[in-house]
């Protein structure tokens, strides 16, 4: 479709119908977007400590480079089906746009007229719609930066080669003097409004540097350092702030996450100026309010204890890394402070599937599992935030968030063959079909449905999902001190170098389903070093059997220390019970170790979309029993359940994810009132499901 009749149909579409019954963003994306303030609010008098002497605070442990974890087991199945047969692969096929759209280099944006074909979106000339000229930037650098990692993580050489051809586009796209991004010249760093200059760089440069660490090919870290010499320039102390302007619709406070990268490049280069720069973009979003419903995360708001959360989840999920990098790069107890308020107004969004409540808008609302759903991208930059603040603080509960969000809420999005995932999705799911069900009438939401691109609302959860496992095995060990910690577990291997042995540790085990996991170490010659091991909070016990080495307890790790060679192995296994843990809305739900367990409510499903690859369509789930009005949890009833392990042993590669462990045990119809027998299974095996009882 041509620019000119974009224009002519969102004019002929407010004319016949008005925007809110036509636009496919649903009501409550509607009412919350546009929270623009009638005048630019300057808070610059509260952030003068910034000018204060920096005291940077040590990191507990070191981030190790993308892709030293590789998957095994059953995580390499999932992972190898999504990129070979699911979403992962094939959504360049399924949203063309991803292909067409060379915005990077062919296609940059100078105006409206620039904005392009974008789907099955629909337009109606809203204020916000000017940020479509940024979105394919969000969606394809989030694709890329997944897909890449993909690719190299399970060695599949046509996806390696792709990649390649991927970077070596985006390379090709870097001006004379080192610039890397979406616009032309007549709008480069001269925006007066809504823009996506730094958001599309972001995308863009954390794909660049997944695949400079994965390949050492130093070209690429080059190529990013000379783009970011650019953006450092034209955005300072001394030049211009990116966040003073007139409007904006998210894309500008997208934009705060190239501290992301400037953590990583201080990571990989030690140069102090990034680290200084991450700091420079928090404060210079904290001093201006331009849309509230964006921006959670600034310093004078953070001072408010007991206000809530009430923006774009995601940017407020996602800005939680970016306190915390000012605060390490800093030392200020303001930012401490800040920091810790944070924490406060976070814990009223947490759900019992472990992710933070946000379809969109977190609306100053307490999560409740019936009513507050959560996004995919939401998800994904809370558990990347866990991980950060894992590896920055050393508190391992951090680790022990990131595990079951990741295990329970991200995995119960996606469907048993990986060619669809629920952008939204409350932990009750009695229903998907394009509505929200909560306290009122069901409003239409195109977000509740099971889709490859969901691209009526927006392709972004789709990307955003393919980076899902790929950074959480970035995260699985750290670097702590001379030695090495494993800070999450999962089926995998990691590749390393410990004072100048080369390191490979295997963790065979098909956790979180079953509570064991042998570690195989393999080593180009002895070394003398520790291993540390993260102790759950959710552990009753944690035995480690290995031979002939020190074990001690070192706050929330057991520290064991010995000479190892190559071909040790260590056996690790947990002890766990079934708790029942209360919930805020009255009701309670069951968890074993890292897993919560759920009802799985039997469906039907009706399509809605198909597309040209076979396999993949849009399609509404609808319950065939009551089971969301009738199931209830007597007192002591969790005594009843006993868990019946998966039949798959630890050494097998097959489905474990076809081969759950379950919950056998009795609940209550509360309508009869009388307890029946039912099985639960892990929320990632659900579709429909009650979580709380």
């Amino acid at each position: 479709m041509k620019p000119l009749s974009i224009l002519i149909l969102i004019a002929l579409m407010q004319t016949l119908f008005g925007n809110e019954e036509t636009n496919s963003q649903g009501e409550s994306f509607l009412s919350q977007v546009d929270q623009v303030q009638t005048s630019v609010v300057d808070d610059g008098d509260m952030l003068g400590f910034f000018d204060r002497k920096r005291e940077p605070l040590p990191h507990a442990m070191r981030n190790l480079p993308a892709g030293s974890s590789k998957p095994k087991g059953w995580l390499r199945e999932l992972m190898a089906q999504d990129l070979q047969d699911g979403i992962v692969g094939a959504l360049g096929e399924l949203y063309p746009g991803i292909k067409a759209d060379d915005l990077y280099r062919t296609a940059r944006r100078g105006g409206m007229e620039d904005i392009p074909e974008m789907g099955d979106l629909v337009l109606t000339g809203e204020p916000w719609e000017k940020s479509i000229m940024w979105w394919n930037a969000e969606t394809i650098g989030n694709w890329w930066d997944g897909y890449i990692r993909h690719a190299f993580m399970v060695e599949d050489e046509a996806a390696m080669a792709r990649s390649r051809a991927i970077v070596n586009n985006l390379l090709a796209s870097q001006g004379e003097d080192g610039y890397i991004g979406i616009y032309k010249e007549n709008l480069r760093y001269q925006h007066t409004g809504s823009n996506g200059e730094l958001w599309a760089q972001t995308t863009a440069f954390r794909t660049l540097l997944g695949f400079y660490e994965i390949t050492g090919e130093t070209r690429v870290l080059e190529a990013v350092e000379n783009a970011m010499a650019v953006t450092m320039r034209h955005y300072s102390e001394d030049a211009r702030n990116p966040f003073e302007l007139e409007n904006e619709f998210g894309g500008v406070t997208h934009g705060l996450m190239l501290t992301d990268v400037c953590d990583t490049l201080f990571r990989i280069t030690g140069k102090e100026q990034y680290r200084e720069y991450s700091v420079f973009l928090y404060k210079s979003y904290s001093r201006f309010s331009t849309n509230r419903a964006f921006n959670d995360l600034r310093y004078p708001f953070l001072l408010e204890r007991d206000e809530p959360f009430t923006a774009h989840a995601v940017h407020t999920y996602e800005h939680l890394r970016s306190v915390l990098d000012a605060y390490y790069a800093t030392g200020y107890p303001e930012l401490e402070k800040a920091f810790d308020n944070a924490m406060h107004k976070l814990e009223l969004c947490m759900l019992p599937s472990g992710a933070g409540h946000g379809n969109e808008w977190i609306a100053g609302l307490d999560a409740d599992p019936d009513v507050t759903s959560t996004e995919f991208c939401a998800m994904l930059e809370l558990r990347n935030f866990f991980t950060s603040a894992a590896q920055k603080t050393g508190d391992m509960s951090y680790a022990d968030r990131a595990e079951k969000l990741t295990y329970n809420a991200m995995l119960g999005t996606r469907n048993e063959e990986g060619t669809a995932i629920t952008y939204g999705k409350p932990d009750n799911c009695c229903v998907l079909d394009g509505h929200h069900h909560g306290d009122h009438e069901p409003s239409p939401d195109s977000r509740y449905k099971y889709s490859p691109t969901h691209s009526d609302p927006a392709v972004c959860c789709v990307p955003n999902y393919t980076r899902n496992f790929s950074y959480f095995l970035d995260s699985m060990w750290m670097k702590r001190g001379v030695g090495l910690a494993a800070v999450m577990y999962g089926p995998s291997t990691l590749a390393t170098k410990v004072t100048g042995a080369d390191v490979t540790i295997e963790q065979e085990t098909n956790y979180p389903f079953s509570d064991e996991i042998v570690f195989t170490l393999k080593l180009s010659e002895a070394r003398a070093f520790p291993l540390y091991f993260r102790v759950p909070q959710w552990a009753q016990t944690m035995d480690v059997d290995a031979k002939g080495a020190k074990q001690v307890r070192e706050g929330e790790f057991l520290k064991v220390t010995k000479t190892w060679k190559s071909g040790e192995r260590i056996r690790l296994r947990f002890g766990h019970e079934v708790e029942r843990i209360p919930f805020q809305n009255g009701e309670s739900y069951l968890q074993r170790g890292p897993l919560v367990f759920a009802y799985s409510i039997p469906h039907r499903e009706d399509v809605q979309k198909t597309y040209k690859l076979d396999g993949f369509t849009d399609y509404y789930c609808y319950p065939e029993d009551r089971s969301c009005e009738i199931l209830g949890m007597g007192d002591g009833q969790e005594k009843t359940f006993r868990f019946v392990p998966s039949k798959l042993g630890d050494d097998e590669a097959g489905s474990v994810l076809s081969s759950l462990p379950r919950l056998d045990g009795q609940l209550t119809d509360v309508e009869k009132e009388e307890a029946i027998d039912v099985s639960l299974v892990p929320m990632a095996g659900t579709v429909l499901r009650k979580v709380t009882f």
